[in-house]
């Protein structure tokens, strides 16, 4: 029977609604679904904490001629500007709206074309950070707002590096700068929204010393690939325990290598079926990974967790590690298209010792429907849930400071978030991005700064996102 476009995607809403209804059954009952937006979904190899839109057509198309002559020596670059207006509108520390932004530089270099070494490829990330931390300042929450808020706001050496292929490109082996969030925990699916959690999980840059190598930090590595076929791939890399090395000034600007403070050895082992549903493909990205760290950490009472212990536990820790395991599947493809459609995924990690994570469990999950309205096929909207639960260590540490000093500061909980976003393609160099965001008992019941007897009220967050390429 043939619909017409108006009841076609009423009966897409219908589907997808649906589904939302299914996800937001496994929710706590205080997670209630709010309303807004998010970015375009990218290829798994893309950063999934930065909003990379690559696409085929720049504003400033071939420079003058620049890109077809940089080319010729197996020069490529992109450009991107991502600019975030966002303000915490109710709860919170404070409300207010602030700027953030970054622009990102990409440089490959085909080492094959340009000076004949086969399989040989050069790597260069260059990042202008820009504007304020909302999550910071005005939120309080261990989920960052969004995925380029980063202090302090300066220019920065990203990832830089050499890599070899092998065994017909199967095997990579890329050394020298290294940032682990573009390798590992990837969900193509949750690369879709603004919240830096869904990329790299907050839980692991609040555990690992010097928030670990993940944007903008980069840490001297060694990383290898291995593609068994279609399939099945392992990747396993070392790299430097922290990317501040001894002095936290060290890696300001990136350029200055920290080296000699532990090894941070990470293994994960990735499966992409393609299922198929009558005479669809839906593709599925299924993955177990850990990470050990030898380098000491504090413990729990010395961590920047919103609280202050007049007696702190002055104890270090020699390794901590956690495991993890992700599931993004394709749900449904419209007919006639390999891209549109719903797309599920979720995420989940472990952190067992209690004494040096301030975050010891955390999960996110969510949906993304591509091309959910006639005319719009590359738009997405997508709804995306995450908690992390804080460490029950943090429990008789509270409850002592409270009968020493005569205060009722709250007891650590979970801390929630719900983004509900959109993101539409404007022209091929730009896109817009309307986001919401409710975050749920910021810093898990963190206390005012100027009062240890209230928590931090819950907080809703708008944004609108602007990706120019150029």
């Amino acid at each position: 029977m043939h619909m017409s476009p108006k009841n076609n995607a009423l009966h897409k809403l219908a589907i997808c609604l649906a589904c939302l209804a299914i996800l937001s059954l496994g929710l706590p009952a205080q997670a209630q679904i709010a309303s807004s937006s998010l970015p375009r979904m990218t290829k798994e190899e893309v950063v999934p904490t930065r909003s990379d839109f690559v696409a085929p057509n720049t504003l400033l198309g071939d420079w003058g001629g620049l890109r077809s002559a940089l080319d010729q020596y197996g020069i490529g670059f992109t450009l991107n500007q991502t600019s975030d207006y966002v303000g915490n509108t109710h709860g919170g520390i404070q409300q207010g709206f602030v700027y953030d932004g970054l622009l990102d530089l990409e440089v490959d270099i085909d080492l094959n074309k340009a000076v004949g070494w086969k399989g040989g490829k050069v790597h260069f990330t260059g990042y202008g950070i820009q504007g304020q931390n909302l999550a910071t300042q005005y939120v309080g929450s261990v989920f960052t707002t969004t995925n380029v808020e980063a202090n302090p706001s300066i220019p920065k050496v990203g990832e830089f590096w050499l890599e070899q292929t092998l065994l017909d490109n199967r095997l990579g082996i890329r050394a020298g700068l290294l940032e682990a969030d573009r390798y590992y925990i990837i969900s193509p699916t949750a690369n879709v929204f603004v919240n830096s959690t869904f990329g790299f999980p907050d839980s692991w840059e609040t555990n690992m010393p010097g928030s670990g190598p993940g944007y903008p930090n980069a840490t001297p590595g060694l990383l290898a690939s291995y593609d068994f076929n279609d399939d099945w791939k392992v990747t396993a890399s070392v790299m430097n325990g922290t990317p501040n090395g001894p002095d936290t000034t060290s890696s300001q600007y990136g350029i200055t290598l920290p080296i000699g403070t532990g090894t941070l050895s990470w293994l994960e082992t990735a499966f992409s079926p393609e299922c198929s549903l009558g005479n669809q493909v839906l593709p599925g990205y299924y993955k177990l990974g850990g990470w050990y760290n030898s380098y000491t950490v504090d413990n729990v009472t010395l961590d920047d967790s919103g609280r202050t212990f007049s007696n702190p536990i002055n104890t270090t820790y020699k390794g901590q590690y956690s495991v993890y395991g992700v599931v993004d599947q394709a749900l449904w493809r419209e007919a006639n298209s390999t891209t549109q459609g719903l797309n599920a995924f979720a995420r989940v990690t472990y952190s067992p010792q209690t004494n040096r994570n301030l975050i010891t469990w955390y999960f996110d999950t969510g949906l993304a429907y591509i091309g959910l309205f006639d005319g719009r096929p590359e738009d997405i909207i997508g709804l995306g849930f995450a908690w992390a639960k804080f460490t029950p260590y943090l429990d008789s540490q509270i409850s002592s400071q409270n009968i020493l000093a005569g205060t009722q500061t709250p007891m650590a909980t979970a801390e929630s978030l719900i983004e509900l976003t959109y993101q539409a393609p404007i022209s091929p160099w730009l896109t817009l991005q309307p986001f919401f965001q409710y975050a749920m008992n910021p810093g898990g019941k963190a206390p005012m700064p100027n009062n240890p007897n209230q928590a931090i009220p819950s907080a809703t967050v708008v944004g609108l996102r602007a990706n120019v390429a150029f």
